[in-house]
C-alpha cells in the first residue's frame, strides 16, 4: 500500500485545511481537526469567545447531485452530536455547543484541488 489518498480524500483534506484557514481568519481558535472517537468523527473543533463550533466539512466538485447541506442528514447530525457530546465530556469543556457545516467547492487545477466556492453556515441544525 503506498499511502496515497483517494481523490475523495484529497479534495475532503483540501476542504478541511481551507476551511481552518478561513476560521482562524475570523478569529476562532482550531481546538482539534478531525477528533475521533467511537460515536464518530468531527472534522474541526473551533472555538469562537464562549462558543465551541463542531464543524462539518463537505467538499464536493462543481454540478454534484447532492449539496453539501444535503448531505448533512438526520443520521449524520446524529453522529456529530454525539461524538461532540463524547469531546465536551472528555474534555470538561464549559463552551456552548453549536452545529456548523462548511460547504467548500473545489476543482482540479494541475494535480491540485483549487477552491472555487466556499459557504459557511452557522448553526446548521439544533439539537
Amino acid at each position: 500500500m503506498t499511502g496515497e489518498k483517494t481523490p475523495a480524500q484529497r479534495a475532503g483534506r483540501a476542504g478541511e485545511d481551507y476551511t481552518a484557514g478561513w476560521l482562524r481568519r475570523q478569529g476562532y481558535r482550531i481546538l482539534a481537526r478531525n477528533w475521533r472517537c467511537r460515536q464518530g468523527e468531527v472534522d474541526i473543533i473551533a472555538q469562537t469567545g464562549e462558543t465551541v463550533a463542531f464543524v462539518e466539512v463537505k467538499a464536493r466538485r462543481p454540478g454534484a447531485m447532492v449539496s453539501p447541506l444535503e448531505a448533512v442528514d438526520r443520521r449524520k447530525q446524529k453522529k456529530l452530536v454525539m461524538a461532540a457530546t463524547a469531546w465536551l465530556s472528555a474534555t470538561g469543556s464549559g463552551l456552548q455547543p453549536r452545529f456548523d457545516v462548511a460547504a467548500v467547492t473545489l476543482e482540479e487545477c494541475r494535480g491540485r484541488e483549487l477552491v472555487s466556492g466556499f459557504d459557511y453556515y452557522e448553526s446548521a441544525f439544533s439539537t
